[in-house]
C-alpha cells in the first residue's frame, strides 16, 4: 500500500512539474511575442529616428513604415521587407559587407529569415497580416504548410548586386520582389470586415462610408504608421486629436492612447468609426440632409471641422450667427452633387479636396457591392 501511495504521490509530482512547466514555457512565449512588439513600436515610433544613421550607414537610405507601406528591418539592421499595400508588392532585402566570406550565402540566408518573419507575424487579433495575399507560382497560396517551399521558391528568383553605404563600404545586395495576388485588398477587407459592421452597427454609420475611409487611409494595412502625423492603425487615429477625444467617451480615460492599444484592429476600428458618429452628434448635428452630412464627416475626418467652415463661410474662426446660420441652411437645401462640387473646390487644403474625391468615389464602390 506504501508502494503504491509513493508510486501515486510521483506521478502526481511529475504532472505538476510537466504542467508548470508548459505554462512557463507559454509564459516565455507570450513574453518574447510582447517583447518583439514593443521592439516594433520602438522601431515605428519617433525612437526609431535615432537608428537613421546606423542604416543609411548600411543601405545609403532610410526607409520606414508609412500609412500605406509595412517596413520592418532585422534587429541587426542587415535585412529589411517593404510591403506596399496600395501597390500589393512585397520587397525583402538583405546587404552583407562584400569582404564577409561567403556574403551571397549569408545575405540569401537574412532574406529567408526575414521573408520567414514576415509571412508568419500576426496582428493583435491573432490574423497573420500576410494569410492568404501571396501566391507562388507551383506552391500556391502561402499558408503554414508550405511556408518553407515558398520561401526556397522565391529565393531562387533573387538578385544579387553590390551597394554602397553612407560609410563608403561596399556590400552584397540581394533582393527578392514579388507581387500580392490581385484581390489582396479585398482579403483583408474580408479578414476585418466583422469588426468594422460591429462598429458601424454600434455607431449607425453606413458600413460604405467607414470601408471607403479605411482604404483611403491605410489600404487596411494594421501595421500603419504615419510618423510625421503621429497617427496609427488601419483609421490612422492620431493619439492627441481623435484618439484623447474617444478615449474618454468610449472608456472615460483621459489622456492620449498608447500606440499599442491604437495598432489592434479592434480598438482601432471602434476608435475611428466612433469618431465619425462623434463628429456627426457634435458637430454636424444640425445638418439633416444626411449625404451632406457624411460630406462633412468626411472632410472633417482628415482636415478637421474647419476645412467645412472655410469653404462654406470663408472663415475658420469668429463666425457670426448669421454666417453659421446661413451654412447650415445651404448644408441642408444645398444639392448633394453642388455641395461635393462646392467642398471639392473650395476646401482650402489640397490633400483634404483629394481625400473627399477618393473616399466619395470608394464610398460608391462599396455601396453597390453591399
Amino acid at each position: 500500500m506504501k508502494k503504491y501511495l509513493i508510486i501515486l504521490l510521483v506521478i502526481f509530482i511529475s504532472s505538476a512539474l510537466i504542467a508548470q512547466t508548459d505554462e512557463d514555457e507559454f509564459e516565455k512565449y507570450k513574453q518574447q511575442q510582447q517583447q518583439e512588439f514593443e521592439n516594433y513600436k520602438m522601431m515605428q515610433d519617433s525612437l526609431f529616428i535615432q537608428y537613421k544613421d546606423q542604416i543609411e550607414k548600411e543601405w545609403n537610405e532610410f526607409v520606414e513604415s508609412t500609412k500605406k507601406e509595412w517596413v520592418t528591418y532585422s534587429p541587426d539592421f542587415k535585412g529589411r521587407s517593404q510591403v506596399n499595400f496600395e501597390k500589393g508588392t512585397v520587397k525583402v532585402e538583405a546587404v552583407i559587407e562584400k569582404d564577409v566570406p561567403k556574403s551571397e550565402e549569408k545575405a540569401k540566408e537574412i532574406v529567408k529569415e526575414q521573408f520567414n518573419k514576415i509571412l508568419k507575424e500576426k496582428d493583435e487579433t491573432d490574423n497573420p497580416i500576410l494569410k492568404g495575399q501571396i501566391k507562388i507560382k507551383d506552391i500556391g497560396v502561402v499558408n503554414e504548410k508550405n511556408i518553407d517551399n515558398a520561401i526556397e521558391k522565391v529565393i531562387e528568383k533573387g538578385k544579387i548586386s553590390i551597394i554602397k553605404g553612407k560609410d563608403k563600404k561596399e556590400r552584397t545586395h540581394f533582393t527578392i520582389v514579388l507581387d500580392l495576388i490581385p484581390n489582396h485588398i479585398q482579403v483583408r477587407i474580408n479578414k476585418y470586415k466583422p469588426y468594422i459592421e460591429k462598429q458601424c452597427e454600434k455607431f449607425k454609420i453606413d458600413p460604405p462610408i467607414a470601408l471607403a475611409i479605411i482604404h483611403t487611409e491605410s489600404f487596411y494595412n494594421p501595421r500603419a504608421y504615419n510618423r510625421h502625423g503621429n497617427a496609427y492603425g488601419m483609421m490612422q487615429i492620431v493619439p492627441k486629436y481623435a484618439g484623447s477625444t474617444m478615449n474618454y467617451v468610449l472608456y472615460k480615460k483621459r489622456g492620449k492612447p498608447s500606440s499599442s492599444v491604437l495598432y489592434n484592429p479592434e480598438n482601432n476600428l471602434e476608435m475611428g468609426i466612433g469618431y465619425m458618429r462623434w463628429l456627426a452628434d457634435n458637430k454636424w448635428s444640425e445638418v439633416k440632409n444626411k449625404t451632406n452630412q457624411y460630406y462633412c464627416i468626411i472632410c472633417s475626418y482628415n482636415g478637421g471641422p474647419g476645412s467645412v467652415y472655410k469653404a462654406m463661410t470663408g472663415k475658420l474662426k469668429k463666425i457670426s450667427n448669421a454666417e453659421w446660420d446661413k451654412m447650415i441652411s445651404d448644408l441642408n437645401t444645398m444639392d448633394s452633387k453642388k455641395l461635393y462640387n462646392k467642398l471639392h473646390k473650395d476646401i482650402p487644403w489640397k490633400e483634404t479636396r483629394n481625400y473627399i474625391k477618393l473616399v466619395t468615389e470608394r464610398m460608391d464602390k462599396y455601396y453597390k457591392e453591399i
